[in-house]
């Protein structure tokens, strides 16, 4: 009886220790395939099972599909469950687990198709439950021998399975909240969605209004509506979504940010939400690059028999208001003030170049060649000043930053005109 005893007292400890094991390498990982196959292997090897599988429901339509298995040489067969429907059904519906130490002589499973087929013997199965849920079950068991399974293996792999929920449902969790986050800066930038995600906590709500010293980049493509109406819808579609990939891929590679399309328009910040010293440049070189791109653009749709396109940039510097605006049922950031107004405006000046305001080219430190001086004429009644109006573009010759060209844009009234040409000095 002492040694009877003595021995269970062993296998406590022995069946305590590796449960801390396997509880330590669950919290290591929040992937979902990850833990599953720590979970699996753990399983197979403790239980001394032929085969398992790990079943999960599905959260949408409560379906079950088998996640994981072991035992199984052949792929398709791995993703199939090969244990008895019954058994596993029986467990997730109840929450109760389930051993049989021959299944084929229990009268649970009389005529049950999956025993008798298989001629199944030994089976355990218990669900595995988080927060009071049934989110699946783990199902061990051995087509060769009876009597593998006792009570107390029931016990344990009840015990695993417990600490295996709380691993699934936190890996779970985490893949629904990476989702999430692709899914919000596939619409969101990415500097916005940590912008919002550190300033908001655990709680999302409205984030107050701060005032910034930003440069706006405002793109237009000329004569867009006219070319948009030779297009099919799908073409029209396919189009802009592969001059925005372009567009975009140039702007992120800059630390723009990009603040909403409009059409086949784009509104780009530098130096919102997050502050950056030199926002001016950036957005400079952006529009630059931006250009280049333009270029390779257009010679390939020319290759392809198709129109070439001409894209206006505008960029202002200036005081911008960053922040949250709408309601609780839709909020979005976004930034008021003269320079939005501002680069939009130039934007749509012809012919389409890249212009900036001087205060943009006085915040920017690369070293600019040009011609000229160019008069200064105002921009919108919102900004009424005279300011001197500066085109760029890439520098083709053997000269240090971008090369302006400066001159007389007829910019005097507050709405621009359907055509507004750009005099040369």
């Amino acid at each position: 009886m002492l040694h009877m005893a003595l021995a269970r007292e062993i296998d406590l400890g022995m069946r305590d220790h590796l449960l801390y094991e396997l509880a330590r390498d669950l919290s290591s990982s929040l992937e979902l395939d990850v833990v599953l196959e720590k979970v699996m292997d753990r399983v197979i090897t403790l239980m001394k099972a032929a085969r398992g599988f790990i079943v999960l429901v599905d959260p949408v339509d409560g379906s079950l599909s088998v996640q994981m298995s072991s035992g199984e040489a052949d792929p398709e067969k791995a993703r199939q469950f090969l244990g008895s429907r019954t058994v596993i059904e029986q467990v997730v519906k109840t929450g109760q687990a389930v051993v049989s130490t021959d299944a084929s002589l229990d009268d649970r499973f009389k005529g049950q198709q999956s025993v008798i087929l298989q001629n199944l013997r030994s089976i355990i199965a218990v669900p595995l439950v988080t927060k009071g849920k049934v989110i699946g079950a783990v199902y061990v068991d051995n087509p060769f021998r009876a009597s593998i399974f006792e009570e107390k293996d029931k016990e344990f792999l009840q015990a695993i399975s417990d600490l295996a929920a709380i691993a699934i449902d936190n890996a779970r969790q985490y893949e629904r909240s990476e989702f999430l986050r692709e899914l919000f800066e596939a619409h969101v930038n990415k500097q916005v969605t940590d912008y919002v995600i550190k300033r908001s906590g655990r709680t999302l709500r409205f984030l107050p209004g701060e005032r910034r010293e930003v440069t706006m980049l405002n793109s237009d493509i000329a004569g867009f509506s006219t070319l948009s109406q030779s297009m099919e819808a799908e073409e029209l579609v396919s189009f802009l979504n592969d001059y925005f990939q372009r567009m975009i891929r140039v702007v992120l590679d800059h630390g723009g940010n990009i603040d909403k399309f409009q059409g086949d328009g784009m509104l780009v910040v530098f130096g919102a939400p997050n502050p950056i010293e030199d926002h001016a440049e950036r957005a400079l070189h952006a529009a630059l690059a931006m250009v280049r791109e333009v270029d390779r653009f257009n010679r390939e749709q020319i290759v392809s028999g198709k129109p070439a396109i001409a894209v206006g940039m505008g960029l202002d510097t200036g005081q911008v208001v960053a922040g949250h605006v709408g309601s609780d049922d839709r909020m979005e950031f976004t930034l008021i003030g003269v320079p939005v107004n501002n680069s939009a405006y130039l934007s749509k000046v012809r012919p389409a170049r890249v212009l900036m305001s001087e205060t943009t080219r006085a915040r920017c430190s690369s070293p600019l060649r040009g011609e000229g001086e160019g008069e200064g004429r105002t921009l919108s009644l919102a900004d009424p000043a005279p300011r001197p109006v500066v085109a760029v573009k890439p520098c083709r010759r053997k000269c240090v930053g971008p090369r302006i060209e400066r001159g007389l844009v007829r910019v005097g009234r507050a709405r621009p005109r359907a055509r507004q040409e750009l005099k040369q000095p």
